[in-house]
Parts: C-alpha cells; structure tokens; sequence
C-alpha cells in the first residue's frame, strides 16, 4: 500500500467519527437505580439461576455399592464340633430253656484207701521186665463193677506194656482189691515216674505214682 492510499484512508475514518459526533451527543441519560433495587435483583436472579438447575440436573437413584473386605480381616469360619451320641436299645427279652440237668454220683461214691504200692527208686537194669502191685480199699458207698470201674495208665513216662486194667471181680464196699501191672524198664539210664489212677464212669480217683532207676 502506498503512502497516499494511507493518507485517503484516515480522512475516510475522521469523517465518519465526526458524522456520528451529535449523535452520541444526545444520548439520554440512564437514571441512577437504588442500590438496594440492584441487591433484590441479584438475589432473585441466582433463586431462579438456582431452581432452573436443580430443576435440570436428573433425578439420582441410590446404588448398591459394596464395601471391599480387606485381606487378612476375613470373617471365619465357625468350627464343627463332633458330638457323640449314644443310642441305647431296648433289651429284647428272651427266655432261656429249661436246663437239662444231668445226674452225676458225689465225690464220695468212688473213694479208695491205698493200702499197699511197690516201693519207689528200685533199679532195674535196661529192658528188664517186672510186675508192681497196689492194693486198694473200697471206702465209697458204691461198689466197684469191673464194667465201670478201671486201672488205667494217667500220664508221666510209659514204661508199662498195658495201659488199662479190669478189674477180675466186683469189689464191695469195705472190701480190698489187688492190681498188678506189667512193666519193662527202659534202655536208657535215668530215672522215671509214671501215674496212674482208677477211673469210674471217666471220673479219675484214688491216683497212686511208681518212681525207678534205670543202670
């Protein structure tokens, strides 16, 4: 832009100014308002400011919110207690039958007195053979019947050649009955000992022992 461009321009814009100089000139003038007009102004305007925006915000609706559980403060769990129960039954009644009573002779039925018995700690040599006598009383109060009664073989070393005895006869109460047994020493040294009983219908009594040496 040249320079007297410039200069039309600026008398172009002064004489604007002063064609609008009386207009500005006769502007009214603004009457004084009461300042506390002004206060009431202001205060209704921020109500109404304020109901507007109440009026504009949505409606709010309350949520669930969850409250974390920090670590560590976890509630526990309660503990289980074993309870024993007991449970009692009714006893069933039952009724037991009639016992079978079996009749059985008394101690005293079958007793013996041993009068005589072959002397212990005779020596016999090896495989000798010998023959021992007992004599025994009837002191019971049954007699001894050679079908029930017996001279039988109880235990300790067997160096007898018979095991078991009848009896030759009946032997009444009071009466006397003499047994013999056969018997063979045995091969060996040492010393021996061998029981025997009488046995009446299984029941043993009147025990007797014969004791030797063997050289």
């Amino acid at each position: 832009m040249n320079r007297r461009t410039k200069y039309l321009m600026w008398l172009l814009v002064l004489a604007m100014v002063m064609a609008c100089a009386p207009a500005l000139s006769t502007v009214p003038t603004v009457p004084t308002l009461d300042p506390g007009a002004i206060d009431r102004i202001i205060a209704q305007t921020a109500d109404a400011a304020s109901t507007q925006t109440a009026a504009a915000l949505p409606t709010s609706t309350p949520t669930e919110t969850n409250t974390p559980i920090p670590r560590g403060t976890d509630t526990p769990e309660p503990t289980v207690t074993e309870t024993i129960v007991f449970l009692f039954e009714t006893p069933t009644l039952f009724v037991l039958p009639p016992a079978t009573i079996t009749p059985t002779r008394s101690n005293k039925d079958y007793l013996c007195e041993v009068l005589s018995s072959p002397t212990n700690g005779t020596i016999y040599s090896p495989r000798l053979e010998f023959k021992v006598r007992w004599r025994f009383k009837n002191v019971g109060r049954q007699k001894w019947d050679p079908e029930i009664v017996h001279f039988i073989y109880d235990r300790g070393d067997r160096f007898h050649k018979t095991s078991s005895y009848n009896l030759e006869k009946a032997i009444d109460v009071g009466y006397v009955a003499e047994l013999f047994v056969e018997m063979e020493a045995p091969k060996d040294p040492g010393t021996y000992t061998t029981y025997w009983a009488l046995q009446a219908n299984g029941d043993k009594f009147c025990k007797v022992s014969l004791t030797i040496g063997v050289k």
